[in-house]
């Protein structure tokens, strides 16, 4: 089943319409998509639950991590994926934790690129600290580095091959596994 949380982003990446497209961040209560959730699990059997957020885990402790935290009481059998990517700055080990606990078994971070100055460019949104921090805290809550998907963006205007290679290099070598998402341009 796909799940629609949040609408929009908080959010101005250069390489990302969301905030344009829908302007600041509104999100269903935790009860509503908990409930949502058990309807088409109980009634329709459906174990495979895929959040489609722009902003899944943008404050964790009033949205996501109840959702999941009463997944996780009620003792459902399900399988979350999250092929949106996943915020980095906030997996801390509580979150990293409750997603694994959850059954969450598609993960994407949004790392985008591992070169620093792009990083602050497109919006600052992440860093390499952040990155390296949401890892470590996903391995000991139990996943697995080839569970770990990170996306990196290739072909962002004036951005250098060598720049890609190295930003698949930087993910390898954190235990991670890179997924190279080509950069569209929408006018």
């Amino acid at each position: 089943g796909c799940l629609l949380t949040r609408w929009g982003c908080p959010f101005s990446c250069t390489y990302c319409a969301s905030s344009k497209l829908m302007p600041g961040l509104q999100s269903r209560s935790p009860e509503q998509v908990v409930k949502e959730i058990l309807y088409w699990h109980q009634k329709f059997g459906i174990q495979d639950f895929a959040f489609y957020d722009d902003a899944l885990l943008i404050q964790p402790s009033g949205h996501i991590l109840p959702i999941l935290q009463e997944i996780i009481r009620l003792g459902l059998a399900c399988r979350f994926h999250t092929p949106n990517a996943l915020h980095v700055k906030e997996i801390d080990e509580e979150t990293a934790n409750v997603l694994f606990q959850a059954g969450v078994k598609t993960l994407r971070l949004g790392l985008e690129t591992a070169d620093e100055r792009m990083q602050i460019e497109s919006g600052g949104k992440v860093s390499n600290r952040d990155f390296q921090r949401a890892v470590r805290a996903l391995k000991k809550a139990g996943f697995a580095g080839e569970e770990i998907g990170v996306y990196l963006l290739a072909g962002m205007p004036g951005q250098r091959i060598e720049e890609v290679k190295e930003s698949l290099a930087y993910v390898r070598e954190a235990g991670a596994r890179p997924r190279i998402v080509e950069y569209s341009p929408i006018p």
